[in-house]
């Protein structure tokens, strides 16, 4: 049915439901975090009262602090889940099958969703509940298991595999457009009891649980299942640091690359305050915030040939500089105007517009590390980045959470987190002139010696078809 085959019905067409089923729930943990919140300042119930987030706490600011330290908090705890289930997950799989991983990551997702269920019956241990069950979102390792998944599939496939990934990010689109419809729905409603929502998606987590259970066919070659008793937890996360530990030691722009990589995490876990910030000081709603900022994700696909043909023009090496230092100053320069509104519009939202043009700079350091990262370690590193990004973002979370004060009155308390941030992100310029600059040069230098190597090919081949057609025209 629309070109799906069985086995892709089978398998990514449940996972792709899980995925968005499990951001769905990412999406309704900061209101339900507010939900949870308990003041002894009433509620003001009368029509037309701005809505506080919780029916338990009638001031609004206290409401939008105390939930943003919970998710937070949460957040942190899920960042450490997502570590250790990176250094785990892919190993079990190998030693256990797909479909084992796949019950096991859901198993634990379902269970979180009951524990944020219990947390709306049982006030007492609400927060510690919200907590846990964003730990076990953490651990559940679905995102990488699809990635398993899929590349199984591919790899038994013959011929082109271009149309069934086509398929695959088709479906995941749509199912997350679906899901985000629903995410705008209950923003919209500003609701503040969150009993049936959880209720409807455990059932809906269960059902999941059940076609995964009586439906995932095993997609891995049973001849390449490695040996159980060589893969314990303990030799895989031993093993794992030993590569890192080499591809560190041998290669500078690695080492570099992920001091950078661990500076720009850790600044912008900024963005974990961001929305209950934009609330506090601009009084926005989080629905507020979604149709603000909806545009903008489409926006940055439209930017994204901008910075491939100002390579084009400028060169790589100038390009890469430029848009190095110039995100730095933005960000700095914008804190000032951080409480300012233009016409209406939140400054803090309009630089995401400003800053739309630089999004396409990832294709030009992914091209980089291209350069530089040997062949053997690709996977590895980009391992190695997933590592140091849930690491430092888990610090991060618990350190912005704790800046961040939403009944704050002084400018400088108010802008304390992103003066932080700023301050972090600077603090790159380190590795920056011990020796990442240069060899990101001369990876740009090569990158622009190859692309004018490949149009003076093209050019000499363009040459010889002309010449070859001159000659059978005479």
């Amino acid at each position: 049915m629309f070109g799906f085959t069985k086995i892709e019905v089978q398998t990514y067409v449940v996972l792709c439901i899980a995925i968005g089923l499990q951001v769905f729930i990412n999406q309704m943990e900061q209101p339900y975090a507010r939900s949870l919140v308990v003041c002894d300042t009433p509620v003001n119930t009368t029509a037309g009262a701005e809505s506080t987030g919780s029916s338990h706490c009638g001031d609004r600011l206290h409401v939008i602090s105390e939930g943003a330290w919970l998710s937070g908090s949460g957040e942190s705890l899920e960042n450490i889940g997502r570590f250790l289930i990176t250094l785990f997950v892919s190993g079990f799989a190998d030693s256990h099958g797909r479909k084992a991983a796949a019950v096991l990551g859901w198993s634990l997702i379902s269970l979180s969703v009951l524990c944020f269920y219990l947390a709306s019956f049982i006030p007492a241990w609400a927060k510690v509940l919200f907590v846990v069950a964003q730990g076990l979102q953490g651990m559940s390792g679905i995102g990488l298991i699809m990635e398993i998944v899929v590349r199984d599939i591919a790899n038994k496939m013959e011929g082109d595999t271009t149309a069934f990934f086509a398929r695959k990010n088709f479906l995941s689109m749509f199912l997350g457009m679906l899901f985000f419809f629903q995410v705008m729905v209950i923003q919209h409603r500003q609701i503040t009891e969150f009993r049936m929502v959880w209720g409807v998606i455990l059932v809906a987590t269960l059902a999941v649980e059940g076609m995964l259970i009586a439906q995932f066919p095993e997609t891995q070659d049973l001849s390449k299942r490695k040996s159980v008793e060589n893969l314990t937890l303990k030799a895989i996360v031993l093993d794992e640091g030993k590569i890192f530990k080499k591809m560190v030691e041998e290669n500078q722009y690695i080492k570099l690359g992920l001091v950078e990589a661990g500076i720009g995490y850790l600044s912008g876990a900024c963005l974990v305050i961001f929305t209950p910030w934009c609330m506090a000081h601009h009084g926005l709603s989080q629905f507020q915030m979604l149709v603000y900022m909806l545009p903008q994700v489409f926006l940055g696909i439209a930017a994204h040939p901008i910075i491939p043909g100002l390579v084009k023009k400028f060169g790589h090496k100038r390009v890469w500089n430029n848009v190095y230092f110039l995100e730095r100053i933005l960000d700095t320069v914008f804190l000032p105007m951080m409480l300012v509104n233009i016409n209406g519009f939140p400054f803090p939202l309009l630089t995401a517009y400003i800053k739309t043009p630089l999004s396409g700079i990832g294709s030009l350091r992914e091209a980089i590390a291209a350069k530089r990262v040997p062949a053997e370690y690709g996977a590895k590193y980009a391992a190695a980045h997933q590592l140091i990004n849930f690491l430092v973002s888990s610090v991060g979370a618990m350190l912005f959470t704790q800046l961040f004060d939403a009944e704050a009155k002084s400018v400088f308390v108010i802008l304390l987190p992103f003066i932080v941030g700023s301050i972090v992100r600077w603090l790159s310029l380190w590795s920056y002139y011990n020796g990442f600059r240069d060899i990101c040069w001369e990876a740009c230098d090569d990158l622009t010696a190859d692309e004018k190597a490949k149009e003076e090919k093209e050019a000499a081949e363009k040459e010889k078809a002309k010449t070859e057609e001159e000659k059978k025209e005479d």
